[in-house]
């Protein structure tokens, strides 16, 4: 049985895995890991991400000065000890801190709501405030000292975790503009490609034959196999699962692949899987550049 050719045959657009809608501070292990984030780094998020949880919006990072305060274990009480913060430190309404309103329904004896404000902070702030927590000297107590360390620690572990999410989005967003460059490759050479496509291959059309030839490549098993490994449902891009190397590969691959097809007009599934798997492992092998 071989491949059909239909000419209405339209690629599957991807979805790309968004780090802009990430909301409430929460990352999976499985995500650091991607993200290329060391063992320790994932331990240290994964402990303290629940304690001081940090709010992404609009590309900011926030952390509530009510959880930093109770972590760091200040006996101070926290209005007298924020509003501090904010004189020493000369902090600026809605740029370096911002005011939510919290609502509680504790009822009182008089019933009624309480309601409490609190302090959302930059997280550049929260990492100065903690250090400075943690550096008064004999005022401070040892467990404050030692609590502030940690903190200003995750602090700046999150901050790495933040910035690599969001490199890795860019270079998954990448993959998706400049494999333009292959689709049109197939769309042009069509008829050649389908020609040279093995008899072993019985099911799926051009664009995801190619695709997953490449993805093979870079993963050094099929498609089927990667899903099984890492519990991947049939439904969802494998590619959202690739490190940032790995998206940088897809990216180059891609690329050359096109290359392949136009001009040097190599139509054979097997030559260009050779010809491509060669290359891959020559630039892994000895870290060289792409041709």
């Amino acid at each position: 049985m071989r491949i059909t050719n239909k000419n209405n045959t339209k690629p599957r657009k991807e979805k790309v895995y968004e780090s802009e809608s990430f909301k409430d501070g929460q990352f999976t292990e499985e995500e650091l890991k991607q993200y290329g984030l060391l063992e320790d780094e994932i331990y240290t998020i994964l402990e303290y991400q629940a304690f001081l949880p940090v709010l992404q919006e609009e590309k900011e990072n926030w952390i509530s000065a009510r959880l930093l305060h109770n972590q760091l274990k200040v006996s101070r009480d926290f209005t007298n000890w924020i509003k501090k913060q904010i004189d020493d430190m000369e902090l600026l309404e809605n740029i370096d801190y911002k005011l939510e309103t919290l609502s509680k329904a504790n009822q009182n004896n008089h019933g009624g709501d309480r309601r409490s404000l609190d302090y959302l902070i930059q997280i550049s702030i929260a990492k100065e405030i903690a250090m400075v927590a943690g550096s008064k000297g004999g005022n401070t107590s040892k467990e404050l000292k030692e609590m502030s360390k940690l903190v200003r620690k995750y602090f700046i572990i999150i901050e790495k975790a933040f910035k690599n999410r969001t490199n890795w989005n860019q270079n998954r967003k990448n993959t998706l503009i400049n494999c333009k460059e292959l689709r049109g490759a197939l769309i042009t050479k069509r008829e050649e490609l389908l020609n040279g496509v093995p008899e072993w291959i019985t099911n799926g059309n051009l664009y995801s034959i190619e695709f997953s030839l490449l993805n093979t490549v870079i993963l050094g098993m099929s498609a089927t196999q990667y899903r099984k490994e890492h519990n991947i449902s049939s439904n969802e891009q494998i590619r959202n699962y690739f490190s940032e190397d790995q998206l940088d590969d897809v990216e180059r691959l891609e690329r050359y692949d096109a290359q392949l097809i136009i001009s040097q007009e190599i139509y054979l599934y097997e030559e260009r899987k050779q010809i491509l798997q060669t290359e891959y492992d020559r630039v892994k092998n000895r870290k060289t550049k792409w041709v």
